[in-house]
This record gives structure tokens, C-alpha cells and sequence, in this order.
């Protein structure tokens, strides 16, 4: 592969990963508010986890027949042993991203004493919140968690998935 269809199969994973990350963090900031009466670890996990299964899907359409179209046999990526081995790769990637988030959410209550799960779909599009910290402090831990996901899913697409056979 050249140079420049590295660059730009890099460029169409980055593009993929903007979009699934911001229908990620529509889906992950609505179910925040939809469980705001769960415990923080609780509502952590299944608003990310309702939010992941809507990227996982996205991400898997574009991969498929976008990023990387022509790499691998379409009998393949259609096939039930794929989509599962795609669907643990991810899982993993939501271990990871997941740990990173909450991480972020533990050392911010802990240390600064704010709840970055109050940021949810109500209060992140109210403009008066975008210069509070806790509204940086949330966009912060979400960027570094899908910053992990997206590593770990751009190195196993393209060396274990959708590598040339």
C-alpha cells in the first residue's frame, strides 16, 4: 500500500471516528440525563454503553464499506465469525474506554469535587454552560476515552480485520 492510500485510508478512519464519537456522545450524554437516578459507576456505564453500541454499529458500516472496502472479501466482513470477532474487538475497546472515562470521572470528583455525569444532553447544549470547567472537565475525560478507543480500533482494523489476506 502506498503512502498516500495510507494517508488516506488514516484520514477516512479519523473522519469515521468523528462521527461515530459525536453519535456516541449524543447517545452517552441523552442516557445520562434518562438514568441520572442510578450512582455515579452505574449511570457511567450504561449511558457509555448505550452510547458505544450505537458507535459500534456506525463504525462497523463505515469500516465495512468505506475505510477499508476492498481490503477484505465481502464474504468475509458479512460473515457471523467476522461481525462477532469485530463485535469482542470492540467490546475490548469499551473496557478501555470505558476505565478511561471513569478514571477521569473518579480523579475530577475526587480532587476537584464535580460530577462530570452532570453533563448531560440538557446541560451541554445550553451555551451558558461552555465556559464552566465541569463542561471542559467532561469533554476532556470523553476526548481521552474515545482518543483510547480510537487507537485500539484503528490498530486491530487494520492488522487483524481488514488486513489483505
Amino acid at each position: 500500500m502506498s503512502k498516500k492510500e495510507n494517508t488516506w485510508e488514516l484520514v477516512k478512519f479519523l473522519i469515521t471516528g468523528l462521527v461515530c464519537a459525536l453519535a456516541d456522545f449524543l447517545t452517552t450524554s441523552l442516557f445520562l440525563k434518562v438514568f441520572a437516578f442510578l450512582p455515579g459507576p452505574a449511570q457511567s456505564a450504561t449511558a457509555l454503553l448505550l452510547g458505544f453500541i450505537v458507535g459500534v454499529f456506525l463504525n462497523y458500516i463505515l469500516s465495512t464499506y468505506w475505510v477499508f472496502k476492498g481490503k477484505q472479501d465481502s464474504k468475509v466482513t458479512k460473515s457471523i465469525g467476522f461481525i462477532v470477532a469485530f463485535v469482542i474487538l470492540s467490546v475490548i475497546a469499551y473496557g478501555l474506554s470505558y476505565g478511561t472515562y471513569e478514571l477521569c470521572r473518579m480523579l475530577i470528583a475526587n480532587n476537584l469535587g464535580m460530577n462530570i455525569n452532570e453533563c448531560n444532553i440538557g446541560y451541554i447544549f445550553q451555551p451558558k454552560h461552555w465556559l464552566e470547567g465541569l463542561f471542559w472537565l467532561f469533554i476532556l475525560a470523553f476526548f481521552l476515552k474515545t482518543l483510547v478507543g480510537l487507537i485500539w480500533n484503528y490498530f486491530t482494523r487494520k492488522y487483524i480485520l481488514y488486513r489483505r489476506r
